[in-house]
């Protein structure tokens, strides 16, 4: 019966030209009274089909498609919805196009010129994005689960990545098993922007396409495992190149980067996908996270321009001050406290080694941040954070995440540690791992006995790897002897010259301190360009030095280096004399060395061109076992990444530029 009513429809558009504004929104108003259902749902793809082909700058591919129609008639007049053919039309801004969008608000989804106070179809059967296009190759992406801004943004980009090159909406993310406070507060306001589905909605039995972000086990993706079984294809695209896959993957993609979300941005920003303002925000959040904002040490220069990527995309600022430091929640704010209280800490050689063992009514995300936390709180160079609560109703059991984190400190890899006792992973600074109480134990025979036979098995098992990272990875605590420099090569004033050639002096060897030594090699002090700038102002160049120089301090060769700088922070010295005999009086005190500010730079190791030399031993340093390789890094090709004969779409599939002789030289 709708049919019907085109005529009028046509009639109404012509009077629509004719007449005022007003007039028009009030007859677009009775038009949708009137219209049934099914009608509304033709004018809805008729609209869209409109919308795409309106003139924008820029161009894009996107699904060619003016009647609505999914089937495409062939040339034996077959009617086929496998191959579909893509043409390039004038780009509308990339948030109106469903194919290339992410967002899913049909508000946003109207005619330019057409008034917004206009009323839209009503109880419409169909949302923007709620179901995929019928006879496209149906494909998800799965995060992590407790997803956080590195794994959701990668997912989301990969999806928008694979809908622009098949040119139809049949990609979505789902998230297995909830998501971190900070996520779950930003896709309260943005889920719709976001091609993004429950678990329960999925039909796994359709999936043709399935991908893993941001993990490569398949304990982290939840009950959602089984779905990789029924897809066709399976891709894994992580960062963490030490982590092991346990997932029959078709195709691996392993990254040296600081994020999986830069990985992603890369590809989009390759093949020139548009992206919406929220699409790199969200990219840029994934980023700005997972790298500490480009400050951790698994940062690289490919982190830095994906990032640049994304705010050149339009990625807000606002957003990324509000949600990169989010607040503390009750039930965060509540863990540090108990951990705060409850931890335990080893000292040796100089490092503090801490465990916390907090136990939960239920399961709370948010709980790396709590980690963090503890860490500074507690001034701890290593922290290992056991946060447990009991599981399941019927057969209930304790779970327990262990998570690890350490400052900068060189041979301390926790991801190895975790990985080889708990088989967790992660990075050398930031890992974790998980395990049941009811369940053995496989990868460690020690802890499994403390998980049997101890009498409070989380915390034995904590101390059993806090014993593991005392005994193997804490370097041997440097004392000044190690770093400082020799006397023999340490250039000192005699107590006999003026201030003016103690200035000279100072500038020819390109020092701003040094050592004060008499005639019968006794320290007398130490002089700075800053009393030589003194005794310019005040017009004593001529005085003897002897006027001017200071010995606030000395250390003995067995001083540690953390309290060598400590002494430089905190008195401003320019250098510190090394004494041999400092328990003798001060007037026959023999200088040994000198530590200065580049000594203790180069212990630090914060630049390349300063670093030391790598002592051989154990920890990490030491070689790796062959069973503990890291995963192969493979390189992205856009003919393997999408199998364009397989999906049946070639025509649909967009190809970067060289592409092509790219594959060619490979072949050949």
């Amino acid at each position: 019966p709708g049919w019907s009513i085109f005529p009028r429809m046509i009639a109404t558009d012509i009077a629509r030209t004719r007449a005022p504004p007003g007039a028009v929104a009030r007859s677009a108003a009775g038009h949708h009274r009137r219209a049934t259902a099914p009608l509304r749902s033709i004018i809805a793809v008729h609209r869209r089909a409109a919308v795409i082909n309106r003139s924008f700058n820029g161009r894009v591919f996107c699904q060619a498609s003016t009647s609505g129609r999914d089937d495409v008639e062939g040339a034996d007049g077959s009617s086929s919805s496998s191959r579909r053919r893509s043409r390039i039309v004038p780009r509308v801004h990339a948030r109106r196009i469903e194919a290339m969008s992410g967002s899913h608000d049909e508000d946003e989804l109207h005619l330019e010129g057409e008034d917004d106070d206009a009323p839209g179809p009503v109880n419409s059967s169909r949302s923007i994005m709620g179901s995929a296009d019928p006879g496209a190759p149906l494909g998800v992406v799965l995060t992590h689960v407790s997803a956080d801004f590195d794994t959701l943004s990668s997912a989301v980009g990969l999806a928008k990545l694979r809908n622009a090159r098949l040119g139809a909406n049949c990609t979505f993310v789902v998230l297995p098993r909830g998501a971190s406070p900070g996520v779950s507060h930003y896709l309260a306001l943005h889920k719709n922007k976001f091609p993004i589905k429950e678990k329960r909605v999925v039909e796994a039995g359709s999936l043709a396409w399935a991908a893993v972000v941001d993990a490569q086990r398949r304990d982290r993706i939840g009950d959602c495992d089984k779905w990789l079984d029924a897809a066709k294809e399976v891709v894994v695209l992580d960062h963490h190149l030490l982590a092991t896959s346990d997932i029959d993957a078709t195709e691996l993609i392993v990254e040296d980067v600081g994020a999986t979300a830069t990985i992603v941005a890369e590809m989009l920003e390759n093949e020139n996908v548009p992206i919406t303002e929220e699409d790199a925000t969200l990219l840029a959040l994934g980023i700005h996270t997972d790298t500490g904002s480009l400050t951790f040490e698994a940062t690289t220069p490919r982190d830095a321009d994906a990032l640049a990527y994304c705010l050149r995309m339009g990625a807000s600022q606002k957003v990324l001050a509000e949600y990169v430091n989010p607040s503390l929640t009750a039930e965060q704010r509540e863990v540090i406290a108990r951990g705060m209280t409850d931890v335990k800490k080893t000292t040796v050689e100089g490092i503090t080694v801490s465990r916390v063992h907090v136990e939960c009514e239920e399961y709370s995300p948010g709980m790396a941040t709590c980690a963090k936390e503890v860490l500074d709180l507690t001034d701890s160079d290593v922290l290992f954070m056991a946060v447990s609560y009991v599981h399941g109703k019927k057969n209930p059991y304790r779970h327990v995440s262990v998570i690890g984190r350490a400052k900068p400190v060189k041979t301390v890899d926790l991801g190895a540690v975790l990985k080889a006792h708990l088989n967790g992973g992660g990075h050398p600074k930031a890992a974790s791992a998980a395990f049941r109480m009811d369940q053995e134990i496989v990868s460690s025979a020690t802890l499994e006995t403390l998980r049997v036979r101890g009498d409070n098995p989380v915390e034995g098992i904590l101390d059993e790897l806090v014993r593991r990272v005392c005994a193997e990875q804490v370097p041997p605590e440097r004392k000044a002897r190690d770093v400082m420099r020799r006397s023999r090569h340490v250039v000192a004033a005699r107590p006999d010259m003026t201030m003016a050639e103690v200035g000279e002096f100072l500038d020819v060897h390109d020092h701003r301190a040094c050592p004060v030594i008499s005639g019968e090699g006794i320290l007398v002090g130490v002089v700075s360009v800053t009393e030589v700038d003194v005794a310019t102002i005040k017009g004593q160049l001529d005085r003897p030095v002897s006027g001017y120089m200071k010995l606030r301090s000395a250390v003995t060769p067995n001083t540690p280096v953390s309290e060598c700088e400590r002494i430089l922070v905190e008195q401003g010295e320019g250098c510190i004399p090394v004494v041999a005999n400092y328990d003798e009086p001060r007037r026959q005190w023999r200088m040994e060395g000198l530590v200065t500010r580049a000594t203790i730079l180069k212990t630090h190791e914060y630049y390349r061109r300063n670093r030391l030399r790598s002592r051989k031993g154990g920890g990490l340093l030491a070689e790796r076992d062959e069973g503990d390789k890291a995963a192969p890094k493979v390189t992205v090709n856009p003919e393997v990444f999408f199998d364009s004969e397989m999906l049946g779409l070639a025509e649909n599939t967009k190809t970067v530029p060289g592409a092509d002789d790219a594959a060619a030289d490979a072949g050949a």
